[in-house]
């Protein structure tokens, strides 16, 4: 079988100082990859660089094919900033945060749909009362409720009250 061939978009001296200098774990494996088959003293196949890496032979000849196609730009991880946008933006989560620490408009205590129901009427954006829920945890707040007691350990006044 031939060796897949390598795009001289970078030296493998420069391949090396990307391998070495790269912060973020996922593209540095990459880059190890494109070290080994790039390297000139002895250089390995892509299916041989991926086992040494720990990738399979398949996914080693996949970032070489990637890198060939694109270049250096195509081994960062794409997955990153694909996300959508927040629903609330950091001033608007402080609005609600401040509209958390009184009362909710009916009384009571803040729920998911009540803190959903804030977000539309406040800021005109719809989200279910499971994102309520989760924003109300994600800024600290949780659910207060009293562990209820077994009756025998209340005092003999106090017993009378639950029968």
């Amino acid at each position: 079988m031939t060796r897949l061939p390598v795009a001289d978009y970078l030296t493998p001296a420069e391949i090396d100082r990307r391998y070495r200098t790269c912060p973020d774990a996922a593209e540095k494996s990459r880059w190890h990859v494109l070290w080994l088959v790039t390297r000139p003293d002895r250089p390995v196949s892509a299916t041989a660089a991926a086992k040494v890496v720990g990738y399979t032979p398949a996914w080693g000849r996949a970032i070489l094919k990637r890198y060939n196609a694109r270049g250096p730009d195509a081994l960062p991880d794409g997955r990153k900033g694909n996300g959508a946008d927040p629903v609330l933006s950091p001033d608007r989560q402080a609005e609600l945060f401040a509209a958390l620490q009184a009362d909710p408009p009916d009384g009571g205590l803040w729920s998911g749909p009540k803190v959903a129901a804030f977000v539309r009427d406040r800021f005109g954006v719809e989200v279910w009362a499971q994102t309520g829920w989760q924003w109300l945890k994600d800024l600290g707040f949780r659910l207060v409720v009293p562990r209820p007691r077994h009756p025998k350990a209340a005092a003999p006044d106090e017993q009378r009250r639950w029968l």
